[in-house]
């Protein structure tokens, strides 16, 4: 199998994991979602993407969700992460998940990045988590909405 070519497999093993199935896994046109991941796929001269490292990943976080018996029920039992499963969640995790990657940090716990929120302090990818549940809670922007990133004046 090429780089190019899909795993189906792969693709249906996701889609079981995540309990999507093929009515509703539909991504509407005006989101245009589906064709951007696409020509950056194409054309990233910077970013590729390892088939072979890809299902390698995949397995092994299944494998260890299968053993801890994580669940998007456990996941979402966590006292900052959303209790409903609807549009809001998906808008929630997807900002989320955009903005994680900045919160990780090999710093003492004592000097990392934290916040104060609903009486506790939270550091690393909870303190992204508590301020964003911070500014939907506060409700002046509702910066987990994709047409508000497309907005200039949110930036």
């Amino acid at each position: 199998m090429s780089d190019d070519e899909v795993d189906v497999e792969l693709l249906e093993l996701l889609r079981k994991s995540l309990g999507i199935t093929t009515q509703t896994n539909v991504i509407g046109s005006e989101t245009r979602v589906l064709q951007d991941a696409e020509y950056i796929y194409n054309n990233s001269i910077d970013v590729a993407i390892d088939m072979r490292g890809t299902q390698t990943a995949v397995s092994l976080i299944w494998s260890q969700m299968q053993q801890r018996s994580y669940s998007t029920q456990t996941w979402s039992e966590h006292e900052l992460h959303p209790k409903a499963k609807d549009e809001a969640t998906v808008n929630f995790i997807f900002t989320m998940d955009l903005l994680n990657f900045s919160f990780w940090s090999e710093r003492e716990e004592s000097e990392r990045f934290a916040v104060e929120f609903r009486g506790k302090r939270w550091t690393g990818y909870w303190s992204l988590v508590a301020c964003l549940q911070r500014a939907l809670e506060e409700g002046e922007l509702n910066i987990s909405r994709p047409m508000v990133h497309k907005q200039d004046s949110c930036i």
